[in-house]
């Protein structure tokens, strides 16, 4: 700040360290608490019954047209998923996704066959193979493989 543009005989203001503002309770605005994904469903139900397999993921409650999955024990680490009833999902390319690495991408590519899920396409590119696959109502997803612990 230019201190000549105070007034003479002001206090000068002094730099402050920002923080986060807090909440009631306590809590810090600005700081994640939890993560939830949403996605789109015309049949909830088979969503959230082929995600749950897929993350071995539990229903946490059911408040229409909401089904919420997430990891147990409740509190556990990881993010909540937010199955969402809808009269019809948009044709347009989705611009968010999700990935799961795993350690053997081809063994999670069968096992969520068996749940339900198709395999649209397999990606080769940038050195790495991925799977494109699709939920029971068309919702892409890729299983990728687990990268190394410094990636």
């Amino acid at each position: 700040m230019d201190e000549s543009a105070v007034p003479e005989g002001s206090p000068v203001p002094q730099a402050r360290t920002a923080r986060p503002a807090t909440r009631r309770g306590g809590q810090r605005a600005g700081f994640l608490e939890t993560l939830e994904i949403t996605i789109d469903a015309p049949d909830a139900e088979a969503v959230a019954r082929f995600w749950m397999g897929a993350l071995g993921y539990e229903r946490l409650y059911e408040r229409p047209p909401y089904v919420a999955l997430g990891p147990m024990p409740l509190g556990a680490a990881g993010p909540r998923l937010l199955i969402q009833q809808v009269d019809s999902v948009a044709s347009a390319k989705s611009r968010v996704h999700l990935d799961l690495r795993m350690w053997d991408p081809s063994a999670e590519v069968r096992r969520l066959e068996s749940l339900g899920a198709t395999v649209d396409r397999v990606v080769s590119e940038a050195g790495t193979t991925w799977t494109v696959m699709a939920d029971p109502c068309g919702t892409p997803f890729c299983v990728c493989p687990a990268r190394a612990p410094s990636s």
